[in-house]
């Protein structure tokens, strides 16, 4: 058994790790940078095992250590409301390894406060390993206090930060630490990896369209279809076929997290190029969502080339003001008004 076992694919990322380990060469910070769902935190917490020599915060992305800590919480007289929507500034594991996560949305300073005066203020006898996560939430000041840790880290003390979105980390940071780029999974990977998964969806046809992201293909494969994908190809339907498009576009939009919109930015991408695929002849073995091929067909009629290659254009630029926090509501309206109006051009 490897301490590895629940990351998929990502095979030289393992062995570089592993042997700098063996050689006592690992930096002491290090940056894992990638898209959702390929494996960082399974990464970390295989990282943190080996430099421990124990397995810690067990199960696929912590979650049977999560779950024993929400019930010791729960046995502890915390209510079940509470515990579900406030997560605690630290998590530990036997005093050796820590797990930062953000507090609701946010990772705030006071948690990294709280790891240096009462947890690595204090020599260690081995090795320590802080995990922290989803640092894409960081705000400034917990950014600019861990940069100066990391600068002057404790003896024996390794930090493993984890982000989704590397343009959103500070250069300083970046530059302080061994930056880890994950990459898309092969096919071959993910095919194994899946193969003895109890299955909604076809298997082939979820590897098809994951672009290499392992939680893709398991999302498929559990539910059979991904809600923002599937508001994705609603979006543009409405957009071709509705005369109140604005409004339920408003409507299926107004509840959406800062995370789902990103994600639905993703795959309104992904729908456009399977869409320009089709007006250039290609066969469903060629899409990367053919499940769609009919709905999208149905639609083509009312999107021009041009059009479709505003949806890549206006959705990025979408994603960078989401990234700047400007409202929600403001980006999907402008999008689908910019989009509306590059669909209405002659």
């Amino acid at each position: 058994m490897s301490y590895f076992d629940a990351v998929i694919g990502q095979e030289t990322i393992i062995q570089h790790l592993t042997e700098l380990v063996s050689r006592q060469t690992l930096p002491h910070s290090l940056l894992f940078y990638g898209e959702a769902g390929l494996g960082k935190l399974d990464m970390a917490i295989g990282l943190a095992s080996l430099l421990l020599g124990r397995q810690v915060f067990r199960g696929h992305n912590g979650i049977e250590y999560l779950r024993e800590v929400t019930d010791a919480r729960i046995a502890n007289g915390e209510s079940e409301k509470k515990v579900e929507s406030e997560g605690l500034p630290i998590y530990m594991d036997k005093g050796d390894a820590f797990w930062i996560r953000p507090m609701k949305t946010t990772l705030k300073v006071e948690q990294w406060y709280t790891l240096l005066q009462d947890h690595l203020s204090v020599a260690g006898l081995g090795n320590r390993v802080v995990i922290v996560d989803d640092f894409h939430t960081a705000n400034a000041i917990m950014a600019n206090a861990m940069l100066k840790t990391i600068e002057e880290p404790p003896v024996n003390v390794y930090f493993i930060i984890i982000t989704d979105k590397i343009n959103t980390v500070l250069p300083t940071i970046v530059s302080r630490c061994m930056g880890v780029s994950f990459q898309a999974v092969s096919d071959d990977a993910l095919r194994h990896a899946f193969k003895d998964v109890s299955a909604e969806g076809n298997l082939e046809e979820a590897i098809a369209m994951s672009n290499g992201n392992p939680a893709v293909v398991k999302t498929l494969l559990s539910q059979g279809s991904i809600s923002m994908l599937d508001t994705a190809v609603r979006w543009i339907r409405l957009l071709g076929t509705d005369a109140k498009w604005f409004s339920e576009i408003a409507l299926i939009s107004e509840k959406l997290t800062r995370e789902e919109a990103l994600e639905l930015m993703h795959w309104l991408r992904l729908v456009a190029r399977d869409m320009m695929a089709l007006k250039c002849g290609a066969l469903s073995a060629q899409l990367q969502l053919p499940m769609h091929r009919i709905t999208l067909l149905k639609v083509l009629p009312f999107w021009s080339m041009s059009a479709l290659s505003s949806v890549v254009t206006e959705t990025l630029k979408a994603e960078q003001a989401l990234r700047l926090h400007i409202k929600i509501a403001l980006v999907v309206d402008g999008l689908s008004i910019a989009l509306h109006d590059a669909r209405e051009e002659v």
